[in-house]
């Protein structure tokens, strides 16, 4: 049992008392070293031993970064969820170094594949039951849809090492996108229940926000039919561009909804809303690419920095609430975190969208403002994580 009179009663190292202490450094530090690997690999100047630079690029942001920042905040969240203590000591331990075994994909042999998935993809599995767990014993079923999109993930990460392996036709491919649509949609569950909570708490507004369950329920089918099609029968039909433009529409229409001009002045509100606004300009993107001779994969970028930009919010709100600081009052170094991986946003797809011919400094450019962003998170907060809680609760 877990003595929570005073600090000095808890043996366990504050990094391993909650999940979002643990994944969360995890996350800043491979939102560095993996972009840093990324120029090396995308220079020309490193190789890797057997998969291709882009896929292990998108593996790595996909399962690796994300994994890890969903994973740090649902074993935090569902322990509030439903007053079930999560992982912590040794067995979050366990769960940590099974992550950082993943990590050497690249450079292992062939031969090694098959424990290489083993180790990678185990670190999916037992997440999921480790979120599982509380929610199934708590009968939490309102997020019984999140374990099933956890296992979702698992069954993606295995088809992208069964394609690896020549196992699986096209496993590569399906496991990557399927794997990215799915935290995407895990993103948009979220926000849906924390972005219009947030906002009316941070701004103290009296009337809550508006929200529409024909948005609600139409947002949901059409990204499921919008999933399927892009991960299994991807298409150059200018017919299959309606769904991302009703896409776009839906979720534009949400955003007006929520919108406050006060939110500018909050670091952790502008920084999740603009999150949002980017996953909705990828749906305009991906309907525009039917039609125009777009640079490639701008689409799936302004995605992956919504995905970028919502995480690191997520961790640094969660991150200051968990460890008893004032989520109303965070460090006057988030705006400048946030507005470089905005940056980054910017000379990664509107640079090259205008001035295609530089298009290889702009991804430079975006790679080192990345970079500045993620290490700026991670000086700033892994004190947090290796400190005990202000107010001397655990966790």
């Amino acid at each position: 049992m877990i003595n929570l009179n005073q600090e000095s009663n808890y043996p366990t190292p504050p990094l391993l008392r909650l999940g979002f202490r643990a994944f969360f450094f995890a996350a800043g530090i491979i939102g560095i070293t993996s972009m840093l690997i990324w120029i090396l690999l995308y220079q020309g100047l490193i190789n890797s031993s057997y998969v291709l630079p882009q896929y292990w690029h998108a593996h790595e942001m996909v399962f690796a970064y994300a994994s890890a920042t969903i994973v740090g905040f649902l074993l935090t969240a569902s322990r509030n969820w439903t007053g079930v203590q999560t992982l912590y000591g040794k067995p979050l331990l366990a769960l940590l170094i099974l992550w950082v075994l993943g990590r050497f994909s690249p450079w292992i042999s062939a031969e090694l594949l098959w424990y290489q998935m083993l180790l990678d993809s185990g670190f999916l599995l037992l997440s999921t039951v480790a979120i599982a767990y509380p929610i199934i014993k708590a009968k939490n079923w309102n997020n019984v849809s999140i374990i099933a999109k956890l296992a979702l993930l698992f069954a993606a990460h295995i088809a992208y090492y069964l394609g690896l392996m020549g196992l699986l036709d096209n496993g590569i491919y399906i496991g990557i996108y399927a794997g990215f649509y799915l935290v995407i949609s895990l993103l948009f569950m979220m926000s849906r229940r924390l972005l219009p909570f947030f906002i009316e708490r941070g701004l103290g507004l009296e009337a809550p926000l508006k929200n529409s369950k024909f948005l609600d329920l139409s947002s949901l089918v059409l990204f499921l039919l919008f999933l399927l099609l892009e991960v299994f029968f991807p298409s150059s039909d200018p017919l299959f561009a309606l769904l991302p433009l009703a896409l776009f529409l839906i979720h534009t229409k949400r955003l007006i909804n929520w919108f406050n001009v006060g939110i500018w002045r909050k670091s952790l509100l502008w920084s999740i809303y603009l999150a949002y606004g980017l996953f909705v300009l990828g749906f305009l993107l991906n309907a525009l690419s039917y039609f125009l001779a777009l640079p490639p994969h701008l689409d799936l970028h302004s995605f992956a920095f919504g995905i970028a930009l919502m995480t690191l919010s997520m961790m640094c709100r969660v991150s200051l609430g968990h460890t008893g600081r004032n989520v109303f009052d965070p460090p006057k170094a988030l705006n400048l975190m946030f507005v470089l991986l905005v940056l980054s946003f910017v000379f990664r797809v509107v640079f090259p969208s205008v001035l295609v011919a530089y298009y290889e400094s702009w991804i430079l450019i975006s790679q080192l403002l990345w970079i500045g962003a993620f290490s700026y998170f991670s000086i700033v907060y892994t004190p947090m994580f290796f400190k005990p809680r202000t107010d001397g609760q655990f966790g």
